[in-house]
């Protein structure tokens, strides 16, 4: 190669090798310099590389991921830098402190994250079970989705004993939470119930667009296919390969494995509902709510769009008439993760609202449309809406 060449490529892999973590002395790191470069830098490589280096120094690195936090919030810390620290697999002391500290946090945006990095850790730590057996059971039933299946996950992975719940007979009411649960003990070296993984590999529906069935799709043939290993059928020679027979030979060689009797899936589609308005939350603190409705006052929550009755006839008239005097523009506050979206026809409004940041009129006017869920027996999708109303109002 000739030597203008040669400045060439180092002159390129240069920028490249200098995002890639080095072995660090923990002693004589400067932590406080890496976890602000964690946080605060620029380019996102550089973000990502120093949030690596911080999760691997452990508990040395943890003093300045704290004072840090003190400094400027909890909520400054990045989700990389979370979920770097969450994939590492020390259990020095200060670092599980400081992941049960989040977790049980419930105004910090990560804490499922945290959850899960206890919940991977668990079987390894003998002398903490008397603590995290009683922390993941508290939050079985916990309001955010992923941080109750990352509960149940770290109860599954101790493994039960007499007088604890199983985590897998839990009710549940959120698909992508079952699933998930499935995949995250397949990658954990314990075989669940195999059913709502293959029940998931047909799911195409959408919430407002997002494509959610296809997300967890995806994710449940990941974990099957990492499972199945050497037993994964192929399809040689097809440059498309035919899914009814790649998921039937799936299931066959997937039940000879596990000694489980699996059903063919069926596919999950929408529902065919003319929706004309929408109230979506998304809080890590207050768990996730969706409610659809249609312009005759029929209600539908859950981001599978389950029934949920409807509003009677005068009640949703004086609701219809009150909503289409609120003004609202695209945007309150500022979303950094929780958020409160209202979308809805006539007259047009799609507002992305951020904690405390709902105006007065908009939230009055959800205060009333809890009461009608109440009126409508639906006590619950009630006081899930409140809960989000005491987060997102503004103060």
């Amino acid at each position: 190669m000739k030597p203008l060449h040669i400045l060439f490529w180092l002159a390129c892999a240069t920028p490249l090798l200098a995002l890639i973590p080095s072995n660090q002395d923990p002693a004589t790191t400067d932590w406080p310099k890496e976890v602000e470069r964690a946080c605060t830098a620029k380019r996102y490589g550089l973000r990502l590389a120093a949030s690596k280096a911080v999760a691997a120094g452990g508990g040395a690195a943890v003093p300045a991921i704290r004072a840090f936090a003190g400094q400027r919030g909890k909520n400054e810390l990045p989700q990389a830098l979370v979920d770097a620290i969450v994939d590492q697999d020390t259990t020095d002391g200060p670092v599980l402190d400081l992941l049960t500290e989040w977790a049980k946090d419930r105004d910090f945006y990560w804490r499922a994250q945290a959850m899960k990095g206890l919940a991977r850790r668990a079987p390894r730590l003998p002398d903490r079970h008397a603590t995290l057996a009683p922390l993941f059971a508290a939050h079985h039933d916990d309001p955010a989705w992923l941080t109750r299946v990352h509960a149940r996950l770290g109860t599954a992975l101790l493994g039960t004993t007499p007088g604890t719940v199983d985590p897998l007979t839990l009710p549940e009411t959120d698909p992508r939470a079952t699933s998930k649960l499935c995949a995250l003990l397949l990658q954990n070296g314990k075989v669940p119930p195999l059913q709502p993984l293959f029940d998931a590999l047909l799911d195409e529906r959408t919430f407002q667009g997002f494509p959610w069935g296809q997300q967890r799709a995806g994710e449940a043939a990941k974990a099957l296919r990492t499972w199945l290993g050497e037993d994964l059928p192929t399809q040689d020679g097809q440059s498309e390969p035919d899914k009814t027979a790649m998921i039937t030979a799936m299931l066959a060689n997937a039940s000879r494995k596990s000694g489980q009797r699996l059903a063919p899936p069926t596919p999950l589609v929408d529902v065919a509902v003319p929706f004309t308005g929408v109230i979506e939350i998304l809080s890590c603190r207050n768990g996730d709510l969706h409610l659809q409705w249609t312009a005759a006052g029929d209600l539908h929550a859950g981001i599978d769009a389950t029934s949920a009755g409807r509003v009677p006839a005068p009640v949703w008239d004086e609701l219809s008439r009150r909503r289409a005097t609120l003004e609202l523009g695209s945007s309150h506050g500022v979303v950094i993760c929780d958020k409160m979206r209202l979308h809805w026809h006539e007259p047009a409004v799609n507002a992305n609202v951020a904690p405390a940041s709902l105006p007065a009129p908009a939230a009055n006017w959800l205060e009333r449309l809890a009461q009608a869920l109440e009126q409508a027996d639906q006590p619950r999708l009630a006081e899930a809406l409140r809960a989000g109303l005491e987060q997102f109002a503004a103060r």
